[in-house]
């Protein structure tokens, strides 16, 4: 029977849905469950940040499932998939390490913090309208463009850029008076 095909129970009602997993899949949930929780942990040793060592068992753990017909196999499919993980963690250090040395070449200068115009209040306003308005809010608002410049930033005319700013004001306009008002 086919793993996907499913079986149904004849004598419930309703019908229950059971999906067969097939010797081979079970095989590997099973090394997952087991394996897994380890994987993570030494993923973890050597990059030393949770979410990327769960990315890299992850994708262990994705490398010993493609090849499983084979990696089950072998005497110890745990030291397989733990090769793959170190290997990996060991690149990824690697492409890290390289990056911050060219980012440190280029030394991109920081940007210092400059008070945005008006009160949070407002901004947290800008940020609820819909994404193109926001965008030609904050372009108009902040960055003092021109129509014709907002709408080549948005993929649009000047004269829809212009329609999106005077909504977001519209918009604006009443939410900040509501507020005032409560």
């Amino acid at each position: 029977m086919d793993r996907h095909e499913p079986q149904q129970d004849s004598a419930a009602e309703p019908a229950v849905v059971l999906f067969v997993l097939s010797d081979r899949e079970a095989g590997f949930d099973e090394f997952y469950k087991g394996e897994y929780s380890r994987i993570v942990r030494l993923t973890f040793g050597l990059c030393g940040r949770w979410s990327l060592a769960e990315e890299l068992a992850q994708e262990s753990m994705l490398a010993a499932h493609r090849n499983w017909e084979r990696v089950r196999t072998l005497d110890r499919p745990d030291l397989w998939v733990r090769r793959v993980a170190v290997n990996r963690a060991i690149s990824t250090r690697r492409r890290l390490v390289a990056e911050l040395a060219a980012m440190s070449r280029v030394r991109v200068p920081s940007v210092p913090e400059l008070p945005l115009p008006a009160d949070e209040k407002i901004w947290k306003e800008i940020r609820r309208l819909p994404r193109k308005q926001a965008a030609a809010m904050v372009l108009w608002a902040v960055e003092g463009r021109a129509h014709a410049e907002i709408g080549a930033a948005l993929g649009c005319s000047a004269e829809t850029a212009r329609t999106h700013i005077r909504r977001a004001r519209e918009t604006l306009q009443r939410t900040v008076t509501q507020e005032v008002g409560e």
